[in-house]
């Protein structure tokens, strides 16, 4: 990001500097995207002789989060190639506003800020950072204040319209993107998540694909469905030209499945969203390149990922697992469940390192195991349940249903789990202590894709919480007699 400073910051050994005219953030930009080297030097604008600013480029990344830490899910673009000429803009998330109120003059409200005065002429620009008069000239329509207050007080009016407010912090916040007060980089990046073309060659040059390609980091195999199936269905709904394909595969991405070999994760259980290869992809004329998609700065993900749009999601045809996984998922379920029809209760109780401290705050708090118990005992005697079918990866969790009234109806996979009553995983992840087992992550994935079609298979589903095993079978089951999940 392109940043303003004042005179009191010019530098003394002056390296760089460019005569002041609208375009002064797009020659700064450019200039530092082919000399990395002066990136922690200044830009000196000049205006008829006499110096009036800096221009100065801070790397794009979010200042709540430990950028360090192998959790940080963090992968954001720089955007070095833009114009306000540039088509194919969406400004689905900015339409909803009839303002957007700038914290400060900078890289990405510059631009955003011109793009939506040219798409709608009758929203209502403000900036409360007088360094705005630069670039903008004040009119009805465009705004310029010292501060938010000062804006109100000269016009009230305002305070009644749907108004989106960009900060130039980089702060990852789930609550921002559902209350209007975001990033200007996200922003940025829900105008431009369908703009990174790439040519890898000359193959399909009649198709565009967009390529779901992005880091794994902490994720577990629920969190990568759904990351995926609601992009490929953000693709039919704005953009069904596009094919989409998935690589998860990054380089030096370390995640609980491959280490950090880079390997294609996706590809590992599940088979291509598309009738396209990767092969072919990587060698095709057009494919528009994920960007900023992982839970970070790209707002209709984190409305996806953060609302009930994930848990009404369905999968449809395009998730398929591969014919291997396939064979393991029919052969472990066919031990566990009886040949002939019973009705069957899938019921879901998620326990581990949902009930640390540290996650508790990003999660929906749900009911007790035990009242999980007794809802499930209720259910089966109501509404005569054969067989119920639990799905939990907390052992503490199977034993207490196992010296229940149920013991007799219940089912379930035979998978590793955890004994969360152990001093030594009291306030852990569940990659945390995967990671300290040492145990085949590959096989774990495979027993935990049984659970999950075992769960999507059952006639109803009752839930403590809304969690993975939640969102998959509600995306693989379109027929449930019930769901009775707390908190979705």
């Amino acid at each position: 990001m392109i940043l303003i400073y004042p005179l009191s910051e010019i530098p003394k050994v002056i390296r760089k500097t460019f005569e002041f005219d609208e375009n002064v953030f797009i020659k700064a930009r450019d200039f530092y995207e082919v000399n990395r080297d002066m990136r922690h030097h200044k830009v000196v604008i000049y205006k008829n002789g006499e110096p009036v600013f800096c221009l100065g480029y801070i790397r794009n990344q979010a200042v709540n989060v430990d950028v360090n830490s192998p959790k940080t899910q963090m992968k954001l673009s720089h955007f070095w190639k833009y114009s306000v000429e540039d088509e194919g803009i969406d400004y689905s998330h900015v339409d909803r506003y009839q303002m957007v109120i700038y914290e400060k003059l900078e890289e990405y409200s510059c631009h955003t800020a011109r793009l939506i005065m040219k798409h709608n002429p009758d929203m209502i620009i403000a900036f409360t950072d007088p360094n705005a008069r630069y670039l903008f000239k004040e009119s009805d329509k465009l705004l310029i204040a010292e501060s938010e207050e000062e804006l109100f007080l000269t016009h009230p009016e305002l305070k009644e319209l749907r108004t989106l407010r960009g900060k130039t912090d980089i702060v990852w916040d789930i609550r921002g993107v559902f209350t209007g007060n975001v990033p200007s980089i996200e922003i940025m990046t829900g105008m431009y998540w369908l703009k990174r073309e790439f040519s890898y060659g000359p193959d399909n040059p009649d198709k565009t694909f967009y390529l779901i390609k992005q880091p794994v980091k902490e994720n577990g195999i629920t969190a990568l469905v759904s990351n995926v199936m609601g992009i490929v269905g953000m693709l039919k709904e704005k953009r069904p030209d596009f094919i989409p394909v998935v690589d998860l595969g990054v380089e030096n991405d370390l995640n609980q499945f491959v280490g950090s070999s880079g390997e294609d994760v996706w590809g590992m259980f599940f088979k291509q969203v598309s009738p396209y290869s990767l092969q072919e992809v990587y060698n095709s004329a057009h494919v528009v390149l994920d960007q900023n998609s992982n839970l970070n700065m790209n707002p209709y993900l984190t409305e996806f990922v953060f609302s009930n749009q994930r848990a009404e999601l369905k999968y449809g045809d395009e998730l398929k697992l591969t014919d291997e996984v396939q064979a393991y998922v029919d052969e472990k379920l066919k031990a566990i469940f009886p040949a002939e029809k019973k009705r069957i209760l899938a019921v879901v109780v998620r326990g581990s390192d949902y009930l640390a401290p540290s996650v508790q705050k990003y999660v929906p708090h749900g009911i007790t195991a035990q009242e999980t118990l007794e809802k499930a005992i209720m259910y089966v005697n109501e509404k005569k349940f054969d067989l119920v079918f639990l799905a939990t990866e907390d052992k503490a969790n199977l034993d207490l249903f196992m010296n229940s009234e149920l013991k007799d109806r219940l089912i379930y996979v035979d998978q590793d789990r955890v004994d969360y009553t152990l001093e030594e995983n009291h306030n852990k992840l569940l990659i945390e202590i995967y990671g300290q087992e040492k145990k085949d992550p590959y096989k774990r994935a495979l027993d935990y894709i049984c659970v999950l079609e075992a769960a999507s298979g059952c006639d109803a589903l009752l839930a403590n919480v809304a969690c993975g095993v939640v969102t998959y079978s509600l995306g693989r089951n379109k027929g449930y007699e019930f769901v009775d999940v707390r908190k979705i």
